[in-house]
């Protein structure tokens, strides 16, 4: 109650309508305890139930005839003829200040007859702060609906006064402690729900429901029942089939708003501030109505567009998944086109914990993407293998066959994040990638390269080791750091080997970089020295004039006579060169400053990282070589970037001492291979490899000699069991090198060069452009459908775009809001096009007004607005 606008209104009146008398009639007594606080210029106040008829008489009319008065009184105005005072009043101001009528002036109302209802709603207003909030709220015009509605909005604090912001922030009200379950008298009762209930707004708050959904039930009318049907009714409207016989009784058949409630679903899931109790209350119903049980029967085309439940997402993995198991003859287009759907999907974009930002179902989408790249490629070389020489199978695995490799890598990486959640629908999926990769590309891979390395081949290729066009892992300092040293006394090359890095993970790695702005990457194969261990490797790619294996138990390696087993030693070697070496760790611990006086003096730095082997070639780490695999490529990336950023570099090199392989599935008795005999003179048993002295030859080996395979000045034999067998299981079995198979022996280098100059424009990272097809002026129906085309197909520097696209008023939405990622790689504008459905809210719109299709970024940063005109009462009309 506002007593300084009734002082204020009192001194206008005294002032402004010339009378010296006021009667003031509070028939309810509503200020009956607040008139000491009313403040009077020169007037003097006098109850009329505290002096008598004849006694004010004489004090306004002969005591005090120039004085101003106010008479209050008690009670409502009288009758002429029961008012004793009445030849006073009629020369006198008669007021009416109840708190109605206070109200209705507060809240700039026009419509006087509101009066009564402002009155029913004295509850309401008995709290100043509920007042002040419904005042930004309010329009002189409203209605009694128009203001129950704002009423709503100051109990809910909603970001709006319009049904869907008041429910969603009733419903947040509802989850207690990520729970949600409003039968549950534990819970703590939601003072929202507790409010309209008091405050006598609960018949409103179901007329709003009935206007805005179409909501009815005469039996059960309570929010338990609401929900269910707004989720069934959103489920029905999506589904492309008949729903099932225990829901379709809980469908909202309103023809004209049932629709509603899938827009407001939409915005529910799409908000930033609900989302995550949309989750909670989805999956509460979604038990409650056994959503997993009933999906069995739905196939992935039914439910395609269906967001209502994550029940829904996990049935659509599961036949996506039982489908690319059988291994469809015609291909796995359309599932890779459901995948890109879901992807675009509520359940694959949303965040499930405050801390873990993952999420699992996009994870395992990506996984069955990899699978299905893993099995075109199986399709497309079904034949098998075949190539007329070993040039022409190391050039085959460098273009395509390392995808091989690379996606199995990356399935099971995801695959091994989902198991870690305790999801096992990858399971029967894994043992069909493991028979792809395992029991088909490993061992037709082998075959045919093995053909090219038997002794009993002329000319096979341990007798050279050595294929044209590619350098030999021995050459790499003369072939790629020499020619950059001798350009200019000036320049300054970083070096990075990472221990096991081979060709597939730097290919994704050369992507990345690629990717990023100010960079370029180029890679290229190199042949790796055999066998293919570390110390060997490691010795190969430092300069040298000799390199000699030791016939000590370790088969030490000498580059020029010394050792360079350890970071010094090789430090030692290259400051012959002006150059030095450092571990990655270490360098990356320095601040700029002192990474910058580190290398300083130096013109070579070569840096050792070491992730991979660490991990793998350990028995009880081996099972994390994929997740390791990530890690190497984050790490050289993090790298690379302080070379460039905080060192000065302008050229790295990324190399490996060898490659490796992994299989999931663990090695059996058949995978070891047992010689005749035991070669007397082993310098160095290794599970893939045998070194030493007059080892001969074996039908179960491959045979060779360093001085060949590594330059070395030691005439040293070796033996390697053919294809993936090993000597012994030793310090670990699924992970393994130091062979002569691809993976182990094509090795990347990659160039990385900062871009300056004129050149720095092509290194420019953007995002492709996106525009709508066709002119779309006007909409002429509740369910618009879009055409957008995707300008420029996506490449290492044009990255893919993800846009939220939907119909607003102004900025407030009045569709469902659908996030579209625009990524495809084709040259074909018609494989760039993407087709996008919006339902509209259904609500009264002005077609002689503006309305938006927006486009908005993931950051909500706004991409393009196209002004659209809503015509629906026109479309309805024929």
């Amino acid at each position: 109650m506002n007593t300084k606008q009734i002082s204020d209104t009192l001194n206008q009146i005294f002032s402004e309508k010339n009378k010296r008398i006021i009667f003031w009639y509070d028939g309810d007594k509503e200020f009956d305890e607040a008139l000491s606080s009313i403040s009077l210029d020169n007037a003097e106040l006098l109850r009329l139930d505290e002096h008598g008829a004849l006694e004010l008489k004489i004090k306004l009319e002969f005591e005090n005839p120039e004085d101003k008065f106010i008479l209050y009184a008690p009670w409502h105005e009288p009758a002429p003829e029961a008012d004793w005072l009445f030849d006073i009043r009629l020369y006198s101001h008669t007021f009416h200040a109840d708190n109605a009528s206070i109200i209705l002036k507060e809240l700039n109302l026009e419509n006087q007859s509101l009066h009564p209802y402002i009155k029913r709603r004295k509850a309401f207003f008995r709290s100043q702060d509920r007042l002040n909030r419904l005042k930004k709220w309010i329009q002189p015009h409203d209605t009694e609906d128009d203001i129950d509605l704002k009423m709503l909005a100051v109990i809910a604090r909603s970001d709006q006064a319009e049904p869907f912001s008041i429910l969603m922030k009733l419903f947040d009200s509802l989850c207690v402690d990520g729970k949600f379950d409003i039968a549950d008298p534990s819970n703590a009762p939601s003072k929202i729900w507790m409010e309209i209930e008091k405050l006598e707004l609960m018949p409103f708050f179901w007329k709003m429901l009935a206007q805005t959904f179409g909501y009815v039930n005469e039996d059960s009318t309570n929010l338990t029942d609401f929900l269910i049907r707004i989720f069934v009714t959103d489920f029905s409207n999506n589904i492309k089939a008949d729903l099932p016989a225990s829901l379709s009784h809980f469908v909202i058949h309103s023809p004209s708003v049932s629709m509603n409630a899938s827009v407001f679903l939409s915005q529910w899931r799409s908000h930033t501030g609900h989302f995550r109790n949309y989750n909670i209350v989805s999956q509460y119903f979604g038990s409650k109505l056994k959503i997993d049980d009933l999906l069995v029967g739905y196939d992935k085309e039914s439910l395609i567009d269906v967001m209502t439940f994550a029940a829904v997402e996990r049935r659509i993995i599961s036949a996506m998944r039982d489908q690319i198991i059988k291994f469809q003859e015609n291909g796995f287009k359309e599932i890779r086109q459901a995948i890109k759907t879901r992807l675009d999907g509520y359940w694959a974009t949303t965040v499930f914990g405050e801390a873990d930002q993952s999420n699992l179902y996009k994870t395992v989408y990506h996984a069955l993407e990899n699978a299905i790249c893993l099995f075109e490629l199986r399709k497309k070389y079904d034949a098998g293998f075949s190539y007329p020489a070993a040039q022409d199978m190391f050039s085959a695995y460098v273009n395509e066959l390392y995808l091989f490799d690379q996606h199995y890598r990356i399935f099971h990486e995801l695959a091994d994040k989902a198991d870690v959640a305790g999801w096992d629908v990858l399971k029967s999926l894994r043992e069909t990638v493991e028979d792809c990769y395992s029991g088909w590309f490993m061992d037709q891979l082998c075959l045919k390269w093995g053909d090219f390395l038997d002794a009993a081949l002329k000319d096979n290729l341990f007798d050279r080791w050595r294929l044209s066009g590619i350098s030999n892992q021995y050459d790499f300092f003369d072939r790629y750091i020499q020619p950059t040293l001798k350009e200019s006394a000036r320049s300054r090359l970083f070096v990075i080997i990472s221990d096991a890095f081979r060709f597939e993970a730097a290919e994704e790695l050369n992507r990345t970089i690629n990717g990023k702005y100010r960079l370029k990457a180029a890679i290229e194969p190199m042949l790796g020295v055999l066998p293919s261990y570390t110390a060997l490797g490691m010795a190969s790619l430092l300069p040298h004039k000799t390199i000699e294996i030791k016939d000590s138990a370790n088969a030490d390696v000498l580059i020029d006579g010394k050792p360079a087993g350890s970071t010094e030693q090789r430090a030692a070697v290259l400051s012959q060169y002006e150059g030095t070496a450092i571990k990655a760790d270490a360098l990356l611990s320095m601040s700029k400053d002192k990474g910058r006086e580190f290398v300083k003096p130096h013109r070579v730095i070569y840096i050792y990282h070491d992730q991979i082997d660490a991990v793998g070639d350990k028995a009880v780490s081996e099972s994390n070589t994929f997740d390791a695999v990530r890690k190497a490529i984050n790490d050289l990336y993090a790298l690379v970037s302080f070379i460039i950023n905080s060192l000065n570099g302008t050229k790295v090199i990324i190399t490996a001492d060898h490659g490796f392989i992994y299989q999931e599935k663990p090695p059996t008795p058949i995978n070891k291979s047992k010689l005749e005999s035991n070669p007397k003179e082993i310098i160095k048993s290794h599970k893939r490899f045998l070194l030493g002295r007059n080892l001969g030859a074996s039908d179960k080996a491959f045979s060779g000699n360093t001085s060949v395979t590594a330059h070395t000045q030691t005439d040293m034999d070796f033996l390697m069991p053919k294809g993936t067998n090993r000597f012994n299981f030793s310090g670990g079995a699924r992970f393994f090198h130091g062979g002569a198979m691809l993976q182990e022996i094509v090795l990347p280098v990659v160039t990385v060069t900062e871009m300056k100059g004129i050149h720095l424009e092509k290194s420019e990272v953007r995002q492709v452009g996106v525009s709508l097809l066709g002119s779309v002026k006007k909409l002429v129906t509740n369910r618009p459908v879009y055409k957008f085309i995707q300008t420029e197909p996506v490449s290492e520097r044009m990255k893919p775009i993800t846009l939220k696209i939907a119909l607003r008023d102004d900025n407030e939405l009045i569709s469902n809001e659908e996030t579209v990622t625009f990524n495809s790689t084709s040259a074909s504008l018609d494989d760039r096009q993407k087709t996008v459905k919006l339902a509209l809210k259904n609500v009264t719109y002005d077609n002689k007004r503006e309305y938006h299709l927006v486009l908005r970024n993931v950051d909500d940063t706004e991409y393009d607005r196209i002004p659209i005109i809503i015509d629906i009462a026109f479309a309805n009309d024929f």
